[in-house]
């Protein structure tokens, strides 16, 4: 895949006006690396009511595969081969966690939220945030308008476990787009200024042996707060951060993964440990 850390790539889709984004970099992904992109659309299924109302059962299939014929469509017009599979289950992560498993695939690529709901307020979509939660894998969560990054990569690293495998994605992908790459730490007070950056100098360290276009920085103040005002004032439009099994909280609580991925409007990739 020419030096990206992803050698197999999965977008999942349910082909709405919410996942054009995601299906827009996903064939970006395919065709500059000349890879196949595999393609998951959940379909959620009820054995019990589809045997009892057959005909909203056939509605379903009929428009699924209108879907399928779209983005076959697509995928032929811009020369990426496309392995498309239909998952029917009673929940659409579910399916799309299980497709991810069962292709053994590095990246999900998937639309930031759907349509409003009663978890509307939610900043990252509660389907999302279970996929998030469940996959084995990265996961590239798009928002809308989203385009491919042409510009800068910010990558934030703390004291975590996931700080090294944050550093070597984010420095993989830099690398392999020839584009500058900011690792960014937050110190939450001057006490801990020094720690965090012996931090940042580390992880800088470990993504220069991957791109050769590394800066580091430290800020202090609230992780959310710094690392949002970090990517606007460096105009980064791709974003690397690490996954915290914490992140699908109760009655519209927010996390800092849905903070940072909600509040940008930038692709934002978020690392498993």
């Amino acid at each position: 895949m020419s030096g990206y850390p992803f050698n197999k790539i999965m977008l999942a889709t349910e082909h709405t006006e919410f996942d054009v984004g995601a299906e827009r970099l996903a064939f970006a992904m395919a065709k500059r690396c000349g890879v196949p992109l595999h393609v998951v659309v959940p379909l959620l299924s009820n054995p019990e009511y589809e045997a009892e109302m057959p005909e909203l059962a056939l509605r379903e299939e009929q428009a699924v595969a209108v879907k399928i014929k779209n983005l076959q469509q697509q995928a032929s017009e811009q020369g990426v081969e496309l392995n498309i599979n239909v998952r029917r289950g009673d929940e659409i992560h579910a399916q799309i966690v299980a497709e991810a498993a069962d292709l053994k695939v590095d990246l999900i690529v998937i639309r930031r939220r759907g349509k409003p709901s009663f978890f509307a307020r939610l900043l990252v979509g509660e389907m999302v945030s279970k996929v998030i939660r469940d996959a084995h894998c990265s996961v590239l969560l798009v928002p809308r308008a989203a385009q491919f990054w042409s510009h800068r990569v910010l990558a934030a690293v703390g004291d975590t476990p996931v700080a090294t495998n944050i550093a070597k994605s984010a420095g993989a992908v830099a690398n392999v787009c020839g584009l500058p790459l900011t690792m960014l730490s937050v110190s939450p007070d001057q006490e801990s200024f020094s720690k965090i950056q012996s931090i940042n100098t580390l992880n800088v360290a470990i993504a220069s042996s991957m791109s050769d276009k590394v800066e580091g920085a430290v800020s202090i103040g609230q992780p959310v707060e710094q690392i949002i005002a970090t990517v606007n004032a460096v105009s980064a439009d791709l974003v690397v951060i690490g996954r915290q099994r914490y992140h699908v909280m109760p009655f519209g609580s927010q996390g800092l993964m849905q903070h940072i991925a909600g509040k940008l409007d930038v692709p934002t990739l978020v690392i498993p440990e």
